[in-house]
């Protein structure tokens, strides 16, 4: 009988991942060409190979044959051998066929074998990195400041516009006006954290106007990061209490006033909080670096040089990455 080169095929790739017949049992069969004596003990023959019975006692352990009730009768024991001879056989034809040399079997093999070599060699060295507690104490003290969070502010403000080429009675105007909103800011209800409606009265700002005034949450430290202007930053970090209101404030394009809605101090994360996290990272970093000394003694061992010229002198398969923008589809022509 003729087997399907795809299906012996699909076989050989099978039994590399499985540690099969072409993996690990065919590793214990023996070969005995026309000619030679077989082995003294042997339970099946596949062409010129045989498998000893040696071989298929570790095959039974391999396949779970020391639990109670595996492997008692022969029916049992037929099935596996079996399973063993036919894989054999397909490996076999394969092999007279030439589909083991061909670039893409030998692809998927070659990938089959560097994985199980990765999972023998790589796979245990990680499974032997570890991180103490003391390690995690460790990290967290010489990195105590990164798990600081800052002291924050929550304001809002109102902001009346005045133009950059504006003469000195516009500016007049604008705080005038501003001081009239900040008599009636005092009067606010303590209870209502922000301007309310008079921001929408007042304001000239649309981003925060309609929800009165409030421009988030400003931390100490540097204010390169916010776009509020210089002195409504000022004024949010001299501000200590909820419902404080600034003096009015004269900015680069108009007159503000700020309110304090509230604030919470700088927090530190405990140890204890962050040991999980901690030691995650460091067993992550520890992993990568086991990695990156197995390529490294890896390329060592195998002996690799690379040749940047001829790497360089190859041209691409494909054309370049169009960098052109889309364009907008074409307006309809007008038909009258």
């Amino acid at each position: 009988m003729k087997v399907p080169a795809k299906t012996a095929a699909l076989a050989l790739l099978g039994m590399f991942a499985a540690g099969g017949a072409c993996g690990w049992l065919g590793a214990r069969m023996v070969h005995a060409p026309a000619g030679q004596a077989a082995p003294a003990q042997w339970v099946a023959r596949i062409g010129d190979q045989y498998i000893s019975a040696d071989a298929f006692v570790d095959e039974m352990k391999r396949r779970g044959g020391d639990r109670p009730g595996q492997f008692q009768d022969m029916e049992q024991k037929r099935r596996l051998l079996d399973d063993l001879v036919y894989r054999a056989a397909l490996v076999a034809a394969a092999e007279r066929t030439g589909l083991t040399v061909q670039p893409d079997v030998r692809l998927a093999v070659d990938q089959v074998i560097s994985n199980r070599y990765v999972q023998s060699t790589l796979r245990d060295a990680q499974r032997e990195v570890s991180v103490t507690d003391d390690e995690v104490a460790k990290y967290y003290a010489e990195h105590a400041t990164d798990y600081t969070v800052p002291a924050r502010k929550r304001a809002a403000m109102l902001k009346i516009s005045v133009a950059a080429n504006a003469g000195d009675a516009a500016w007049v105007d604008a705080t005038q006006r501003m001081q009239a909103a900040r008599t009636k800011a005092a009067g606010l209800d303590a209870r209502v954290p922000h301007f309310g409606p008079l921001a929408i009265e007042v304001s000239d700002d649309d981003a925060t106007r309609y929800r009165g005034g409030v421009i988030g949450w400003i931390a100490e430290g540097s204010s390169a990061r916010y776009a509020h202007d210089r002195a409504v930053l000022d004024a949010v970090r001299e501000l200590e209490n909820p419902g404080d209101l600034s003096p009015v404030l004269r900015g680069a394009d108009g007159v503000y006033l700020v309110r304090l809605v509230e604030s919470e101090p700088r927090q530190s994360r405990t140890l204890e909080q962050l040991a999980a996290g901690i030691r995650q990272r460091l067993m992550q970093d520890r992993l990568q670096a086991a990695e990156t000394q197995f390529r490294q003694q890896l390329m060592r061992q195998v002996g690799v040089e690379v040749r940047e010229s001829a790497l360089a002198a190859i041209a691409p398969v494909g054309p370049p990455a169009n960098t052109t923008p889309p364009q907008p589809p074409a307006m309809p022509q007008d038909q009258g």
